[in-house]
């Protein structure tokens, strides 16, 4: 591109896609462009030249390009907006292209800009007439009409700007109404602002999307190249070996600090593991069979464990001591969660039954009739999901009411909720784990590979966003997925027993796996 200093181009106007000709008596040469995508490209680069305000540039591109930003009448218009000056902005309006069906709501838009203004300046003759003689007969949303006409009450401009929640004439008022009135008009007539840097965003998303280990959320991308994360940025080796248990491994949970990991086993203990000196900080005895589940206190002091002997147990996390038992349900216990409030807790029973506890050991609720194999409860605490045999049932916790129902191919082995409340992952005894919408109730992935059939495996969703999918697998794998791609990325060896549990890390980049093998892995 051949570039113009900028005194050549002093005191210069938009060209409006004309060849400029000659100035101080030198030629100005235009290039032909030739295609339409280099048109837009032109267009863009002087939109975001002024929007850095390198004005002088801006010009120069226009000039040698005969390419110009918009029309004068464009640009007239957006001044008239950006300025108030409201009658040449509906003289204009006939040489926009704007849409017939559209043309009443933006004349309501500008003459409502128009009326709060004259509110503002506390001339309220002019405003009167603005309503009844310019808004009114637009016959547009009466109920906003009264309510327009209710400000001319308020007894000051700063009263007006609160009632209407309007930041006034000299505000961002008038810019935000450019911004929705530029939506009723051709793209190409006004570009949407900041069209390249959108543009540009885009891209990096889509390549951030399409990268199967992206995992970090500083910006490091740069335009001038594809963005791509190396492997090493994956927590894919071994960096501690637990191995205290002496029986196979069912249920693995970070803290939500993420500075301890609690394991429950079928040799009938609980250890909890520090990791910042990397140790075991307790071994919890007590119960006199299997620990199936365990679930952390929203604070972290407290831990909550479930076992075949029909109990309940909690834990106190610094001291490792069980203040309180809870023995309401007749068969072993399958899961249990807490509720944001760390006074309330759920828990699932093979004995059909539901409990909603209080921390004393107040049973608040119960819902009958179903074995549930797994529950989980929202981090927000609005739903509950239950698992039973093909099924996940939704539940209110407030109501206390069954909302909705999803039913799978195969019997479900376990759920887990994903960060934003609004998806949620099951393992399937047919060797599949699936992705599901909540909202919509619709199976939005399915993740094949990995081995089930006899076993109980538990997935889970980790990494930035959630970017993946994890599960174990009864030939002594881990499998990891790219979550949106369906991709299969990693299928991490080192156990030598089923792995039944993983659960991610997300304060320290980092996962945890649980064996048959009696083994916890450490993955970093």
């Amino acid at each position: 591109m051949k570039i113009l200093k900028s005194d050549s181009v002093a005191g210069g106007s938009a060209s409006n896609g004309h060849n400029m000709g000659s100035q101080n008596g030198h030629e100005n040469h235009t290039v032909q462009l030739k295609t339409p995508r280099q048109e837009e490209l032109v267009r863009l680069m002087v939109q975001s030249l002024q929007d850095m305000g390198l004005s002088e540039s801006a010009k120069t591109l226009q000039k040698e390009s005969g390419r110009s930003l918009e029309t004068p009448t464009v640009t007239d218009f957006r001044h008239g907006v950006l300025y108030g000056d409201w009658e040449t902005v509906e003289r204009l309006l006939s040489s926009l292209e704007i849409r017939n069906r559209d043309i009443e709501t933006v004349k309501f838009l500008i003459r409502e800009q128009k009326y709060l203004e004259l509110v503002e300046k506390q001339d309220m003759a002019k405003a009167l007439h603005v309503l009844r003689h310019e808004l009114g007969p637009l016959n547009l949303n009466t109920e906003r009409v009264h309510e327009l006409s209710s400000f001319i009450m308020c007894p000051n401009a700063e009263s007006l700007r609160v009632r209407a929640q309007w930041d006034g004439a000299e505000g961002l008022s008038r810019a935000s109404l450019l911004n929705t009135l530029q939506a009723y008009m051709p793209s190409a007539t006004m570009i949407p602002p900041h069209r390249l840097d959108v543009l540009l965003d885009q891209a990096v998303q889509l390549q951030k999307m399409n990268c199967l280990y992206h995992n970090v959320d500083e910006d490091d991308t740069t335009l001038y190249v594809d963005h791509c994360c190396s492997r090493q940025r994956f927590p894919c080796n071994t960096t501690h070996i637990f191995d205290e248990h002496t029986d196979e491994v069912w249920f693995i949970a970070f803290s939500h600090n993420g500075n301890y990991l609690a394991s429950a086993s079928r040799d009938t203990r609980v250890a909890i593991w520090s990791l910042q000196e990397w140790s075991l900080m307790h071994t919890l005895c007590g119960h006199t069979k299997a620990v199936t589940y365990l679930a952390w206190s929203p604070d972290d002091t407290k831990l909550l464990t479930a076992s075949s002997d029909t109990y309940l147990r909690l834990w106190n996390v610094t001291t490792g001591e069980c203040p309180i038992e809870y023995s309401r349900h007749t068969d072993g216990v399958t899961a249990c969660a807490w509720l944001p409030d760390g006074q309330r807790f759920v828990s699932a029973s093979v004995d059909k039954n539901i409990y909603l506890w209080n921390i004393e050991g107040d049973i608040l609720h119960k819902w009958a009739g179903i074995r549930v194999m797994d529950l989980t409860v929202s981090r927000d605490g609005a739903v509950m999901l239950a698992v039973y045999e093909k099924h996940l049932r939704m539940y209110t916790l407030e109501d206390k009411a069954e909302t909705g129902l999803i039913t799978e191919s195969d019997c479900i082995t376990s759920v887990a909720i994903a960060e934003d409340g609004h998806h949620v992952l099951v393992n399937l005894s047919n060797e599949e784990v699936h992705l599901w919408d909540l909202r919509q109730k619709r199976l939005v992935r399915k993740y094949v590979g990995n081995k089930q059939g006899r076993f109980v495996i538990r997935s889970c969703l980790g990494g930035l966003h959630d970017n993946f999918i994890l599960s174990g697998s009864e030939d002594c794998k881990i499998y990891v997925w790219h979550r949106d791609k369906g991709v299969l990325i990693e299928e991490l060896t080192g156990h030598t027993g089923c792995v039944n549990a993983v659960c991610w890390n997300p304060k320290r980049n980092m996962f945890a796996s649980a064996s048959d093998d009696h083994t916890i892995r450490i993955w970093g």
